[in-house]
């Protein structure tokens, strides 16, 4: 309908023709009777006039109620598509929500139906050990003895591994385990084991060495200085073997600390090579030390 045509609000359909041929009609139209223009025929004509301007306007209403079924469908459709933006904003808001709660889950794989627990228990090793050894520094072979086990199994059960904390390296920052970055507070320096643990748990060192991807080389010449350590002369003397744990960690910090170098002018050494004279130096100072003590009494 044109823009400046006025609304029609009534159902034309339901209109019925004036009685155009009542006495009411006829006496309004008499006046206007002539020869050429009979009563009949003005009441004819007043039909016919009617008739025609009532089929325009039943168009017009068609037409009105076509357009209004038209902005009623894009009124629904548009009402439609807005709940499904909402729908999919919520769905899609619940997803993310879900996502972050799975995330703070803990993960934890299927388990194999009827495998039974292995035979053998598994030592714990701790975190901050593995994180030494995965990065290539020195650690303590006290984290590979049976009570650096039993404090790793004990931390397990009072840390949670989801507990993270900042680490930098080579000029990056990410995240692991708190855990990792935390050393154990019983740690027992090397020189302070006993031979027969140092010869035992040197092995789980050198198996976690291995795991964490050591290149052969390194692995094979640490092997190696520990074998050249339990079968060392000075092993037979009184206090070498005190001297040779002294030594072990001495130079062992230092090849470490060689190899993790960032100057080009540093050069690391073979450590399965042993220095005579420093391992000397070692073993007359202490038994000058234990010789002092001895005369102290």
């Amino acid at each position: 309908m044109p823009e400046n045509m006025p609304r029609i609000t009534r159902d034309l359909n339901l209109e019925e023709i004036p009685d155009f041929d009542s006495e009411t009609f006829k006496t309004a139209f008499t006046p206007l009777v002539t020869e050429e223009n009979t009563l009949g025929s003005i009441i004819q004509k007043a039909k016919d006039a009617w008739l025609a301007d009532h089929q325009k306007q039943l168009e017009d209403w068609r037409r009105q109620q076509e357009e209004d079924d038209e902005v009623a469908r894009q009124l629904a459709e548009q009402r439609e598509r807005e709940e499904e933006e909402i729908r999919r904003a919520q769905e899609e808001a619940a997803r993310l929500e879900k996502a972050e709660r799975d995330k703070k889950k803990p993960k934890v794989k299927a388990f194999v139906v009827d495998k039974p627990v292995g035979t053998l228990s598994v030592p714990r090793v701790s975190p901050y050990a593995l994180g030494k050894v995965k990065s290539f520094d020195y650690v303590e072979l006290h984290y590979f003895t049976d009570e650096g086990h039993a404090e790793a199994k004990h931390q397990d059960k009072t840390t949670s591994e989801s507990t993270l904390a900042l680490a930098h390296e080579e000029g990056k920052v990410f995240l692991t385990p708190a855990s990792a970055h935390k050393p154990s507070t019983k740690v027992v320096p090397d020189e302070s084991l006993s031979w027969r643990q140092m010869s035992i748990v040197k092995t789980g060192l050198l198996s976690h060495m291995k795991k964490e991807g050591w290149p052969h080389d390194h692995f094979v010449t640490l092997g190696q200085f520990y074998l050249e350590l339990d079968s060392h002369p000075l092993r037979s003397e009184p206090g070498g073997e005190e001297a040779l744990l002294i030594y072990q960690p001495e130079v062992q910090q230092e090849w470490h600390k060689q190899l993790k170098s960032t100057d080009d002018e540093v050069q690391p050494f073979d450590i399965s090579v042993f220095n005579a004279e420093r391992l000397r130096t070692i073993y007359d100072t202490l038994l000058s030390r234990k010789k002092a003590k001895s005369i102290a009494r």
